[in-house]
């Protein structure tokens, strides 16, 4: 992409912000009838309304002193009834300005409606959002209360570790370890909570069989990743990727082994023999507050930090753009697709009033260089109404849309199943009539916004029902890895096509909406030149594989 968005491409596309909020625990609980038996030990959870729900199962050990920057390892078995109880602290994170979490936080939590407990039904692994940096299992938006209640499917949601804590990567770490592996422990932590699933879900009703794994923004990214992944193959058996995009340019071990240098040094951890131990002995707060945090927007930050997964060789074997576009990623069903406005929140912390005109035009010439009058003609002001939205436009397409529909390309190329949607459904109170990053998932699941991510706001009826909807095809899809039901009454979600060497193809789609119609091409000619001048410029030169 451009050079800025090339050279801080995390830096727009991968989170919902830095917020941390716990779940909807707003109903008298009690514990009866919630106790299940699992091959590590009996748990005992909470009755709420006609659901269970388990908070703070430990899913892997502490990754805390000597376990700092390694593979997760297995949690003790419970010698004695585990109280599943009380919600997880989320990992070490900086929110709000100022430390949070703790290390020992490789915890979960599950949701089960009770008449599910006796069955075998599909299971439901939610990645949270927060930029890699942020956010936890207990994040407001995604608690699985209601989904599971209204549709009998199981919900999952891990921690995994954040920041310096999930992906540093230093060259004293690749040295100690066998493989030459650093970086990408929070990915690894993801992979330990759906080996846990695979072992143990059937307790609680959950099929083991039928795993679908999804998320929005850096939860969605992480999807993505896990599909290109060695290791996680046949962990999970579809995918649903809200508003992610797993195939632009994520930097290799090499481009941020500096980054652990200055680490390291801002740490005063310099000596060679002992590195490792002097960071691992620094407090939880020195790690977090190392080095500065940037934040997501559409303007380069200097001397910022954005901390995230890299192509090491092994856990992200390499660029899974060309590994989608070669193939080599794993057989799944896909559920995947954007909001209408994905670029307002990043172009709003680039610019807290709105860029001018001129602000605008700057940024196309900085951002595209040689292929700014192309992007000019494509994103007139004039077309949009302001220059915010225009930026907006340009941001949101490149990054999001058009990503969006180069991986659907590529995975329906090798003859899975893939359904792509455009999430464009208003609630006025929340962004000034836009539907902006994230949004989607409070109505997926069911949930009020809630101040410490938007403007409060308490689903209507409207919402609900809009929310009944998306849930049955999103669980229909995790049941069969086909969102789609016999009933006449509901909108039949067509496959997205888009046959190898046809020129334009079919790309159908499914818009969200007050009503829910079909679309077609979403947004074709801003993707037909945006996608190759991605591919040129920050991916370099187009292999003959892709398409």
């Amino acid at each position: 992409m451009p050079n800025r968005i090339q050279s801080s491409a995390l830096a727009v596309v991968l989170a919902l912000g830095f917020i941390l909020s716990t779940g909807n625990a707003n109903t008298t609980a009690t514990q009866a009838g919630c106790l299940v038996s699992t091959p590590i030990g009996d748990i005992q959870g909470l009755e709420v309304g006609t659901s269970c729900a388990f908070k703070g199962i430990p899913y892997a050990a502490s990754p805390a002193g000597a376990r700092r920057w390694k593979a997760p390892e297995s949690p003790a078995p419970f010698l004695t009834t585990f109280p599943a109880t009380t919600p997880p602290s989320s990992c070490p994170n900086v929110n709000s300005g100022s430390p949070a979490g703790n290390e020992d936080c490789l915890k979960l939590n599950v949701w089960v409606a009770k008449s599910s407990m006796t069955a075998r039904v599909p299971v439901l692994v939610w990645l949270h959002t927060g930029s890699f940096v942020a956010s936890s299992a207990n994040f407001a938006s995604h608690n699985g209360r209601r989904l599971a209640e209204e549709t009998g499917a199981i919900v999952v949601a891990p921690n995994y570790r954040l920041g310096p804590f999930g992906f540093l990567v230093h060259s004293a770490l690749v040295a100690e370890d066998p493989t030459h592996f650093a970086g990408n422990y929070g990915l690894m932590d993801q992979r330990a909570a759906l080996i846990w699933v695979q072992n143990n879900i059937a307790a609680f009703g959950g099929d083991p069989g039928r795993v679908t794994l999804a998320g929005t923004s850096a939860g969605a990214d992480s999807v993505g990743l896990h599909m290109v992944s060695p290791a996680s193959g046949g962990l999970f058996h579809r995918a649903i990727i809200e508003s992610g995009t797993p195939t632009i340019r994520w930097p290799s071990l090499a481009e941020v082994l500096p980054r652990g240098d200055a680490f390291a040094a801002a740490l005063a951890c310099t000596a060679p023999a002992s590195v490792l131990s002097c960071l691992r002995g620094k407090t939880q707060a020195a790690v977090l507050q190392a080095l500065p945090l940037g934040t997501q927007q559409v303007t380069e930050l200097a001397n910022r930090v954005f901390w995230g997964p890299v192509v090491d060789g092994v856990e992200i074997p390499d660029q899974p753009r060309w590994l989608f576009a070669s193939g080599l990623f794993h057989r799944v069903p896909l559920l995947v697709g954007t909001n209408r406005d994905e670029g307002w929140n990043f172009v709003l912390r680039s610019f807290s009033s709105g860029p001018t005109a001129d602000e605008y035009a700057d940024w196309i010439d900085s951002e595209f260089g040689a292929d700014a009058p192309a992007i000019r003609a494509a994103y007139p002001v004039s077309a949009f109404g302001s220059p915010t939205a225009a930026m907006s436009a340009a941001t949101g397409d490149a990054q999001f849309v058009c990503e969006t529909r180069r991986l659907a390309r590529l995975v329906e190329r090798e003859g899975l199943p893939v359904y792509q949607y455009s999430y464009d459904y208003e609630i006025d109170a929340l962004a000034q009539d836009r539907v902006i990053h994230g949004v989607e998932s409070n109505i997926v699941f069911g949930n009020d916004y809630v101040p410490a991510q938007f403007l409060p706001h308490a689903l209507d009826a409207a919402d609900k029902a809009l929310h009944q909807v998306m849930a049955g095809y999103w669980t229909r899809f995790m049941a069969a890895g086909i969102p789609n039901t016999d009933d006449p009454a509901v909108v039949h979600w067509p496959a997205f096509k888009h046959p190898k060497g046809s020129g334009r193809g079919s790309d159908k789609y499914l818009v969200f909406n007050v009503t829910v119609s079909e679309g077609l091409r979403l947004r074709e000619s801003q993707c037909d030149l945006l996608e190759p001048l991605f591919l040129r410029t920050v991916l370099g030169e187009v292999p003959a594989s892709a398409p």
